[in-house]
Order: C-alpha cells, then structure tokens, then sequence
C-alpha cells in the first residue's frame, strides 16, 4: 500500500483515507492528536500503525494518545481491533487511549461493540487533550451516546 507523505500527513490516495499528526514531541509536549479522515478498514487499517510507527518512534503506544474521528466515514471490524490492540498495551504501561468527535456510521459501530465502555470518547479534541494535560489518570470514560444531538 503507497501513500504520498506531505509534512506530518499521509495521504492513502487509492483508499481516499488520510491522516494526520499534530503535537506529541518532548516530554513537556501536547499529547499527541492523529487525525484520521476518510475510510479504514482491512486495506488502511496496518497504515496507521506505520504512520504513527513512522512518526512517534515505534514505541508509541507507551505515551498517550488522542484519535480525531470527525472526518472519519468509515471503519470496520480491523479498526476496531486496532484500538483494542492499542488500548491494550498503552494500559499496561499506564497510558490512555483517547478518542474524539465520532459521528455517523462511525460513531454507530463504537456504540454496538461497547468500545465508549473501556476508552474515553470526547465531544472535541480540545476536552480530551485537556483531560490527559490535567493528570487525573486513569480516564473514566464520560458518557456516551450513539445518537449525538447537533448543537
């Protein structure tokens, strides 16, 4: 699978996917945002993990980490193994997982397999970061629920 790198983004031209990092370098440094736009599923899935590999070291899993879903369309059932994966090594070193701003289809499939139950899912990134930067670990998930009201 080929993708086009610009900057701290990558690109998955033949899957429309794309994603992109922002914060997580040096220890006083915003917890790292991957944001993950388009489709993920069997084909895109192993890319993330190479991005972030790629781009955090590949001990990344052992510092926090948020995921933005807004513009995510799409996942499947290997996405959501990826985050159990993810989630379960970054507890075993005492790191959170964080997810924010799903919606549609996306925000459907989290609900029907419980994930909102084991990782926190935050309205806006901003929340998120904001939990992580405040010290207060582990993150007991907030509430959730599969039918958003738009604001």
């Amino acid at each position: 699978m080929g993708g086009r790198v610009v900057g701290n983004a990558q690109e998955l031209v033949k899957h429309k996917a794309c994603l992109r990092l922002s914060g997580g370098s040096g220890p006083s440094a915003e917890p790292p945002v991957l944001q993950l736009e388009g489709e993920f599923d069997l084909d895109t899935v192993p890319e993330i993990d190479r991005f972030l590999r790629r781009s955090l070291g590949p001990l990344y899993h052992r510092d926090h980490l948020v995921i933005d879903l807004a513009t995510t369309t799409f996942v499947d059932s290997s996405f959501i193994a990826f985050l159990v994966r993810l989630l379960g090594e970054q507890r075993a070193v005492h790191k959170e997982l964080m997810l924010a701003r799903p919606a549609g289809q996306v925000r459907r499939v989290l609900g029907m397999v419980g994930l909102p139950n084991m990782v926190p899912v935050f309205e806006s990134t901003e929340d998120a970061v904001e939990t992580l930067r405040s010290g207060r670990l582990p993150v007991i998930p907030p509430a959730f629920s599969v039918l958003r009201t738009q604001i």
